[in-house]
């Protein structure tokens, strides 16, 4: 999963140095300006716990019963993934997490989020 995101980008930066823009008129319609977003998830096996990380945020998703097996399998682990984004997109309620609680939740956890603004979402 890292290597994939590592991969998307180191070739997201080639095309950005490798694309010009000429100067020229433009007369037609506009159009919407570029988006970039980027999550990078990790998942730990002791608490059972999803993580996901945005350029400003980590959100930590607690895995249910059903979602415990899936996570092993590709199907499952990008379900489990989708539903974080959607949680995230929908700005429902978050509990924040101090760093001491996710430091004495798993020090893996800690890590991972660094010290970015940590928040429970489920």
């Amino acid at each position: 999963m890292y290597s994939f995101a590592i991969l998307a980008c180191l070739i997201s930066t080639a095309v950005a140095m490798s694309t010009t823009r000429g100067h020229h008129h433009h007369t037609g319609p506009t159009h919407s300006p570029d988006r970039n977003e980027a999550f990078v998830f990790h998942y730990n096996a002791q608490t059972q716990t999803m993580a996901v990380k945005t350029h400003r945020h980590c959100y930590l998703y607690t895995l249910s019963s059903a979602e415990h097996t899936s996570v092993h399998t590709n199907t499952g682990l990008h379900s489990i993934e989708k539903t974080m984004i959607d949680l995230i997109d929908a700005h429902g309620s978050f509990s924040a997490v101090s760093l001491h609680d996710l430091t004495t939740m798993s020090h893996d956890l800690s890590h991972f989020c660094g010290h970015l603004t940590t928040m429970k979402i489920n």
